[in-house]
This record gives structure tokens, C-alpha cells and sequence, in this order.
């Protein structure tokens, strides 16, 4: 489930990851995508309408999906209005029009298309060696396009030793992957659905081993996000990997 910072007043009902596939087709010049949606329509309103938008920096371009009732996929899904500088996120969106005009009863944000998800993976973090950390080894940093894991310049081939050696990336990459979801919740300057904030959330959500119950709860956030840092480690070989490595060492 998405991660989300606000408690949810509205009733709204967060679609899961389940219930969304969307893949970019082939090579065309503008793209064309497809999108599987298999919505929960139990806890929807039927005559609601379903709409799936395709976004990236400030462009976005909507497709009416139909309703709830009776989906029906548009005639044309050509990305033909949007910057494609960049990588693109989608979002789903159902809109209920017959009580109150545009009221959003159900959503999910920052879907990454699958044949980009590897790409996206490989770069949700920059790693640089700088100055002035005295003795601090690393921080995170959040200025730029994407979060930066700053090294001790100090630190003889930092940058390379945290990519290759379990003894570096195994104790640092877990806790600025904590430190990184931990930004994503409490800061209200952030949207979750923008930039790099959404290939992080599109992540986080793959990698985890359960949906996020109730996004409103911070205890049951905080619980989720040690769950996502575990499973990622997990995948890894984290512990196993930085054993092996000091037992060659000692050996």
C-alpha cells in the first residue's frame, strides 16, 4: 500500500498494487502502454468512473477507463502529450460524479510501468564522496533530484567500497533505506506522487512482504517500514554476505 503521511479522513479507499499492471509497449516514438485493472469493486460505487493518468514533472495525460460497472479501455493510449525527458509514473484514479461532482473515493499513486522497473530500481539513490563531514562516515541528503548518500571524503575509495564490500553496504545501505522511507512520511514538503518520491514509494511497495494497513497510523507506518528494510535485507543476504566477508578477512 502507498505510503502516506496524512491520516485519511475522507473514507478514501487506496487501490492496491494488486489490482494495477500497467507495461509500456515496445519501442514506439510516442509510447503506447497497457493497463490490467483488476479493481476491487466491492467497497465502489458502481456508476463511478475509472481513469488512469500517465505523468512526469509537471505533464500529465488522462485516459477514461469507463466506470467501475462497465470498464472499457479507450480507443487510443498513446503518450503523445507528455514529456517523456524522464521516467514515466502513472497513477489510477476513481472518481465518483453522482453525489458530489469530482469526489475522489479511490486512488494509487506513483505505479511505475514494468518493463521500467528495473531501470527505476538502479537508480533511486546517487552516491557521492564529499568534505566537511568531520567525522560523521556518511548522511543523507535530499537537495537534489533524487536522495544522495553523502561518504566521508576522508574515507580512502568510499564510494566504491560501499557498492562492492558487504562490510560497507551492508551496514550503511539498510539504514539510509530507513532513513529515506522515514523522509518520505513525516515531511509534508514532499508528494509522494512526484519525481523521485514516487519510484521510492513504487519500490518500497514491491519490496514489501505485506500491504500497509492503515497509512494513518504512525506506529503501524513505522512497524511497515522496519518490515520493507527487513525484506530488502533479506533479498540481499545483508548479514550473510558481511559474515563471509570477515571470516575471508580473518581467514
Amino acid at each position: 500500500m502507498q505510503i502516506s503521511r496524512q491520516i485519511n479522513h475522507t473514507g478514501r479507499r487506496h487501490i492496491k498494487r494488486s489490482e494495477v499492471q500497467i507495461e509500456l509497449i515496445g519501442r514506439k516514438d510516442p509510447p503506447e502502454f497497457r493497463a490490467n485493472l483488476k479493481l476491487d469493486t466491492s467497497q465502489l460505487p458502481s456508476n463511478a468512473d475509472v481513469y488512469v493518468e500517465a505523468y512526469y514533472k509537471n505533464t500529465s495525460q488522462r485516459f477514461n477507463f469507463g466506470t467501475v460497472a462497465a470498464p472499457i479501455e479507450p480507443d487510443s493510449l498513446l503518450l503523445d502529450k507528455l514529456d517523456l525527458s524522464g521516467p514515466t509514473l502513472f497513477r489510477v484514479k476513481v472518481v465518483d460524479n453522482a453525489e458530489k461532482v469530482g469526489r475522489l473515493v479511490a486512488s494509487a499513486e506513483g505505479i511505475s510501468p514494468k518493463s521500467e522497473d528495473e531501470d527505476n530500481n538502479e537508480s533511486l539513490m546517487t552516491f557521492k564522496s564529499l568534505p566537511g563531514l568531520g567525522d560523521l562516515t556518511w548522511k543523507m541528503s535530499f537537495e537534489a533530484d533524487k536522495p544522495t548518500l553523502c561518504l566521508n571524503n576522508k574515507i580512502p575509495e568510499a564510494k566504491s567500497l560501499l557498492l562492492s564490500n558487504p562490510l560497507f553496504y551492508g551496514l550503511i545501505l539498510p539504514a539510509a533505506f530507513r532513513e529515506v522511507l522515514f523522509k518520505l512520511y513525516i515531511d509534508d514538503a514532499l508528494k509522494d506522487e512526484e519525481g523521485w518520491q514516487g519510484h521510492w514509494v513504487a519500490f518500497a511497495n514491491k519490496v514489501a512482504p505485506e500491504e500497509l494497513s492503515d497509512p494513518g497510523d504512525p506506529e503501524v507506518v513505522s512497524n511497515w517500514i522496519n518490515d520493507v528494510v527487513q525484506e530488502f535485507s533479506n533479498k540481499h543476504h545483508m548479514c550473510q554476505n558481511l559474515i563471509l566477508r570477515m571470516e575471508e578477512h580473518n581467514g
